[in-house]
This record gives structure tokens, C-alpha cells and sequence, in this order.
């Protein structure tokens, strides 16, 4: 059933506004992700490495208690133990999207997968965390990562969710990697202080947005309060390949063996 017509707008290079439309349809619990989302421009990324290319998404892939439709909602559902494997180059484990612009190749570094800051684009989602991890290193309890830009080496920026057991809220913040592999970590965007923070089960939105060096997230609570972060990325990303990814990316891999991450997305769209 068609529930509302959305017209989106980019700006891109110097000052051509491009419209895209589409009919959105209501989220189905009887239907998998991919009839419910967009998903013809990403690959998955599963807890134990394995990667489901875009035409396996897109073919009605689900796999049971790891990415699937939530059976009230139908939301996208992503859970990743804490115990799991990990992909090169990563000691952390992930249920996770990974943009791939051109998915007939499934060369994932190949330049007509990935987009420069110089063409730019934004990733918008809504979604909630149900779950975060409870057990483990305490460094690393109750992180994860939900929204990515990533570079061919490093990350011009990692969207982190954060709630400690003893917490009744957590908070988000942003960390902006250069291309040599230095780290800055942002305040908070949404701060927990006196409880303020994203509750496990709160709906929220977050909009990344990349053009040129000019690097801005916004977060949207469903109370109409609004939070925002910008950043000037290295400049040295310019004409590099850049993707966004989405998901789970457990940043706990410790702990209890039934220990896990999960977040439920409502909404996923991508323009470039």
C-alpha cells in the first residue's frame, strides 16, 4: 500500500540542485527488507564475515537473528553478537550495509562503486537501538556504530551510540578519521547528561551529509529537538572513493556468548 509520496533534494557541485522522487511504500511485517527498502545499491556485511552480494539481498534474503523484517513493524532488523568473526582489517564484528553505486560489479573498491566528496552525498535513516552489548571489556560495553562514511583506507566519519548497563540513556558522537589514520572524536552530539540522552527502543533520525570537506550530521528526536554536528574532513579525501554504510557494527567483541547488538531501521535512503 502507498502511504506518501516524498520528494528529496541534493545540491551538489556548485549550486545545481538535483530532485529525485520516489513512492514510499508502508513497512509489511509479512515481507524481507528488500521489499520493504530500497537495497539494490548495497551489499551485507554478516556477523560471520560472509558477504551477501546485492543481487542476493535484493532476491528476498533474510537470516534468522541476524538481518530480517521485524515481525510488528516491519522494520530492518540488524543484530551482531559480540562473539563473531571479523572482516580485514577490523577486530570488531558487523551486521552491516555497505553502499555499492554500481552493483553489477561486484568489485567493491572498483571507482564506479563509490562516490568522492566532490560529487558529495547524504544518508538518512531512521531507526531505533533495541539492544546493546551488556558484557565484556567495560572500555567497550554498550558501543556500536550505526552510520558510516568510509574512505578506501580509513573513515571520514563513525556515527557511535553509547549506553553503559549502569546508564538509563545513551549518547551519540562522531569520529572523523584522516587519511593517515589520526582520530579526532566529536563532543557530544546528543548527550545522556541527566538522562537526556537516546533511550534504547527511541525512535531517531540521523542525516549525513559530505560535500567537498564540508561534513555535518544531524540527529532528530521524535520531540522535535534537533542536534548538529560539523567537521571539515581532510582535505587529502578529495578525490578518493568513498562509500556510506549502515547497520550494526558491534564495537564490543567480548563478553557473554548470547550477548549482542541490535537497532531496527524504519527508514534508509541514500542520494548522490
Amino acid at each position: 500500500m502507498v502511504s506518501r509520496f516524498l520528494v528529496y533534494a541534493a545540491r551538489v557541485g556548485a549550486g545545481l540542485l538535483l530532485l529525485t522522487s520516489h513512492l514510499a511504500t508502508a513497512l509489511s511485517p509479512l515481507l524481507a527488507p528488500s521489499q520493504n527498502f530500497d537495497l539494490r545499491q548495497w551489499k551485507l556485511t554478516l556477523p560471520s564475515a560472509a558477504e551477501i552480494s546485492a543481487a542476493e539481498l535484493n532476491s528476498g534474503f533474510q537470516y534468522a537473528d541476524v538481518f530480517f523484517t521485524d515481525p510488528r513493524s516491519g522494520g530492518m532488523v540488524f543484530r551482531c553478537p559480540n562473539i563473531a568473526s571479523s572482516t580485514l582489517n577490523s577486530a570488531y564484528p558487523r551486521s552491516e550495509l555497505r553502499e555499492m553505486l554500481d552493483p553489477d560489479n561486484s568489485a567493491a573498491k572498483a571507482a564506479s562503486n563509490n562516490w568522492t566528496p566532490e560529487q558529495g552525498g547524504w544518508l538518512r535513516a531512521k531507526l531505533r537501538i533495541d539492544q546493546v552489548s551488556t558484557s565484556g571489556d567495560a572500555a567497550k560495553l554498550g558501543r556500536v556504530i550505526v552510520g558510516q562514511i568510509h574512505g578506501p583506507e580509513t573513515e571520514p566519519l563513525r556515527l557511535y551510540y553509547v549506553k553503559k548497563p549502569y546508564e538509563m540513556t545513551g549518547r551519540l558522537y562522531a569520529a572523523i578519521e584522516t587519511t593517515t589514520g589520526s582520530t579526532y572524536r566529536s563532543a557530544d552530539i546528543v548527550s545522556n547528561k541527566d538522562n537526556a540522552g537516546i533511550a534504547l527502543g527511541e525512535n531517531f533520525t540521523y542525516q549525513i551529509k559530505l560535500y567537498g570537506t564540508r561534513l555535518s550530521v544531524a540527529i532528530y528526536r521524535g520531540d522535535g529537538r534537533k542536534h548538529v554536528f560539523t567537521h571539515t574532513i581532510d582535505s587529502a579525501y578529495l578525490g578518493q572513493g568513498l562509500y556510506f554504510k549502515a547497520g550494526v557494527y558491534n564495537q564490543n567483541n567480548s563478553g557473554d556468548s548470547s550477548d549482542y547488538a541490535q537497532a531496527t531501521f524504519f527508514i534508509l535512503e541514500h542520494v548522490h
